[in-house]
């Protein structure tokens, strides 16, 4: 059948009770679908791949994906065996692309559509009401970024829609953070639930963590490393600053690594070359996977202005590296409010640079890689978090389902 309109006008569609198709079941266990970008390899598409996966393991549902960008996630998902329909938000346009999403879930036999981020919000619910859908559930995996200025009409309409869709179409909003969870709940109530971000610890530590070196232990000078996508919100410029400061206003033996690509990376190339930092800092690029490089690290830094709940941040503490970041969002919890890493409320150079100088022993670091470990076990493993997913999706449809 074919479309057309915007989603506002198949909304109101289904509202007069039209577009409702039958579904196809095609398991015994009840579908869930994720809708993901899967443009890069960061925060939310680590995230998502995790809970497919762990959903998959369960045996309780069956997890499909779809994505709107062939890279990691959608190579990744494939390997791990889950169905995933890649709807290429380049040549695809966005009615085009509800149709791929409706077809998509009817043929899977959907029962729960769970979206994670904000075109996938509108496009997934667009289509899952349109396919008859009745359950749909989202995961806010970070702060909204800066509300669009006045003149950006086009993205206040969609800031609207996104809105729209959480309020009367969606059933659930997942907060990957208790900050996060706090902001949300002012708005749209008991329909927020907080579930944190969740790692493999144990695997993650099997396969990696034994490439850290003696050598490397004992070795100077201290590497202090930085991981993400180059862009303005994780302000890698402070970082440099950072290392700068440790230099050249403490003497301190350091040797800072960014570990990451993005579209800043020639203004902190430059950055680097004016401080006159060539020989003290690597710019590696991306990495994939990143484990590797992160476990060369003697402490990893977090300069951003705002995080969720960063997927990196778990991962360092999984394999005992120490971690110095920005009391911010959801930064506090994962680093157990300073007991599990070192938490910076000056955010500048200066601040980053204390931080880091009081952690000037190997047997201090040490001591905070343990207690991060420990903590990120205790509260941020999978079979913790993903029982949870589980009970929210057996909330939301017959629990038959789920026996």
């Amino acid at each position: 059948m074919a479309m057309h309109g915007t989603p506002l006008d198949c909304w109101q569609h289904l509202a007069k009770g039209s577009y409702k198709m039958p579904l196809e079941p095609t398991s015994p266990l009840p579908t869930v679908t994720h809708i993901v970008s899967g443009d890069v390899w960061a925060g939310a598409e680590v995230q998502a791949f995790q809970l497919c996966q762990s959903l998959k393991h369960s045996g309780k549902v069956r997890p499909t994906a779809i994505v709107f960008n062939e890279g990691t996630l959608y190579e990744r998902l494939k390997k791990a065996g889950i169905d995933v329909s890649l709807l290429d938000e380049r040549v695809l346009s966005p009615l085009a692309m509800i149709s791929g999403i409706r077809n998509h879930i009817q043929t899977q036999g959907t029962s729960i559509l769970h979206t994670h981020g904000f075109k996938e919000n509108i496009l997934g619910v667009s289509a899952g009401v349109l396919a008859g859908v009745h359950c749909s559930v989202r995961t806010a995996h970070g702060s909204p970024e800066t509300p669009a200025p006045w003149y950006r009409l086009d993205k206040r309409l969609l800031n609207i829609l996104d809105n729209l869709a959480a309020r009367f179409f969606q059933d659930a909003i997942i907060a990957v953070s208790g900050q996060l969870s706090n902001t949300l709940t002012q708005k749209f109530g008991d329909k927020v639930h907080h579930i944190p971000n969740f790692i493999d610890v144990d695997q993650l530590r099997r396969d990696y963590l034994d490439r850290r070196s003696v050598e490397h232990e004992s070795a100077k000078p201290l590497i202090v490393g930085i991981v993400g996508r180059l862009v303005p919100v994780k302000r890698v410029d402070l970082f440099v600053d950072t290392i700068a400061e440790l230099i050249h206003k403490h003497q301190i033996d350091v040797h800072g690594m960014i570990i990451g690509d993005g579209p800043l990376r020639s203004a902190i190339e430059q950055r680097v070359q004016q401080k006159g930092l060539e020989s003290n800092i690597t710019i590696t690029g991306f990495q994939n996977p990143v484990y590797p490089a992160l476990t060369k690290l003697d402490i990893l830094l977090m300069t951003s202005d705002h995080e969720g709940l960063p997927m990196t941040l778990l991962e360092a503490l999984a394999l005992e590296v120490p971690v110095v970041a920005h009391n911010v969002g959801g930064i506090p919890e994962v680093l157990n409010q300073g007991s599990a890493g070192v938490l910076v409320n000056d955010h500048s150079p200066r601040g980053f640079a204390s931080a880091v100088m009081s952690l000037n022993s190997e047997k201090k670091r040490n001591s905070l890689g343990t207690a991060g470990r420990q903590h990120v076990e205790k509260t941020f493993d999978w079979r913790v978090n993903t029982a949870k997913y589980l009970n929210l999706y057996g909330s939301l449809v017959p629990v038959s389902s789920f026996e």
